[in-house]
Formats: structure tokens, C-alpha cells, sequence
């Protein structure tokens, strides 16, 4: 609720540039009645400003008008957690890991731990928040299991190396990313929607590097300069 207020009070800072265009109406009922209807009303209006005129004060006023709606929504997911099933708080804690919301989408996937011990990906999903909230230990121990519940579990490998060189225990991390590179294609998920195969080549480069592994470094250094060759992660 604070955030939706906190947005409200940046829209209506807004208001003198939506009024310098003619167009206050849809945008103040919104904000005073956030109904369906009236999100739609005022969403289809400043949608067809931007697409007609390039209004750029048009596609603030929708990337507000949006985030309102999300908060609210999100909202809904957080007061109705017990009635969701397993699926959409899983998605539900997904959608705060891709906000960055980790100290809220850790304990749902917690949850679903408690729930699903056996189910892979709420575990990589929490190994993947607590990495990037800086809880490598804790990060360490969620990715394992997720490994330990599907070996195939590939994005999971290549998560969990990234926190062992970030600890600097790159022997382990280049252990734990060519294991995981048996697997690549080999696992339920596609491996490039999870994982960049860009971004899994260069670590890999990195961990070569760092290990020592000259004649291994040499040949994958040749390899992406050939396929990557203005790279900056090449100079």
C-alpha cells in the first residue's frame, strides 16, 4: 500500500504535463477511481497518443498508470498467498525475483520448499535471489539442492558457479560449470531462456583463466574472438 501511494503522489506530480496536452480527464479518474474500466479507458487513450504523436509524456503517464495496476495486483498475490496454488506462487515469486524484490520472493520459494521439497526450480530460484542479495553461503546450499533434485538441472550448474567464483573458489566454479555443460540440451527446460549462452561462454573463459588452464583458455579465447569479435569481455 505504501508504494501505491508513493506512485501515486510521482503521478499526480505529473498532472501539469498531462493537463499541457489536453488530455487530465482519463488520467484523474484513474487516479481517484482505480477501477478495471477505468484503467482501460485511460490505458487505450494514452496508448493512442503515443502510437499517433511519439508522446513521451504520454508513455510516462502509461508506465505509471501500469505499475499502479502491478503493485495492486501484487497486493492481491501477497493478502491471498495460502489460497494460491503451488504454480502461481511460484510465478508469483518470480515476478518479484525479476523486480529485484528478493527479501519477498525468498520466502515464497520457501514455502513452496516446505511444500515441494522434491521440485527443482523453487530451489534455483532461491539460490538465484540469494546470490544476487549477496547470501552466497545460503545461495550455495539452494542451488545444491536444486541440483540434487534434478541433476540435469543445468542453469542451476551454471548459477552456482557463478557464487563459487564470487567466493574464489574457482577450482570448485569451473568443476561445477563443465559438469553442468554435459547437461546443455539435455535438461526439460531451454537452456538460452534461462541462461545466456553468450554470458555462460565467458564465464567459462574467466574460470579458465583464473584456474590456470592455458591451453583450454587459448582455444575458447580463439573461438568466441571468432564469433564475438568486439566483445569488450574479449580486451
Amino acid at each position: 500500500m505504501k508504494k501505491l501511494l508513493t506512485l501515486a503522489v510521482a503521478v499526480a506530480f505529473l498532472m501539469p504535463a498531462v493537463a499541457s496536452a489536453q488530455t487530465p480527464s482519463l488520467f484523474s479518474i484513474y487516479l481517484k477511481d482505480r477501477t478495471p474500466e477505468n484503467f482501460m479507458k485511460a490505458f487505450e487513450h494514452y496508448n493512442s497518443m503515443w502510437a499517433d504523436s511519439s508522446d513521451y509524456g504520454a508513455a510516462v503517464v502509461l508506465a505509471y498508470i501500469n505499475m499502479i495496476e502491478m503493485e495492486k495486483n501484487l497486493g492481491i498475490l501477497e493478502e491471498n498467498m495460502s489460497e494460491l496454488s503451488s504454480k502461481n506462487q511460484f510465478s508469483y515469486g518470480n515476478i518479484l525475483l525479476e523486480l529485484g524484490r528478493y527479501d519477498e520472493a525468498i520466502p515464497i520459494y520457501e514455502v513452496l520448499n516446505e511444500k515441494s521439497p522434491k521440485w527443482s526450480c523453487p530451489w534455483r530460484h532461491k539460490g538465484e535471489a540469494l546470490w544476487k542479495q549477496g547470501e552466497l553461503a545460503d545461495a550455495v546450499v539452494a542451488l545444491n539442492k536444486a541440483i540434487e533434485t534434478r541433476e540435469t538441472h543445468y542453469d542451476a550448474y551454471v548459477m552456482l558457479a557463478n557464487v563459487y567464483s564470487e567466493l574464489d573458489d574457482c577450482e570448485k566454479a569451473l568443476e561445477t560449470l563443465e559438469k553442468g555443460l554435459t547437461y546443455f540440451g539435455k535438461d526439460i527446460e531451454d537452456p538460452e531462456k534461462e541462461v545466456s549462452n553468450i554470458d555462460v561462454a565467458f564465464l567459462h573463459l574467466d574460470l579458465l583463466k583464473k584456474c590456470g588452464k592455458k591451453a583450454d583458455y587459448d582455444n575458447l579465447y580463439d573461438k568466441l574472438k571468432g564469433l564475438y569479435p568486439d566483445d569488450k569481455r574479449l580486451k
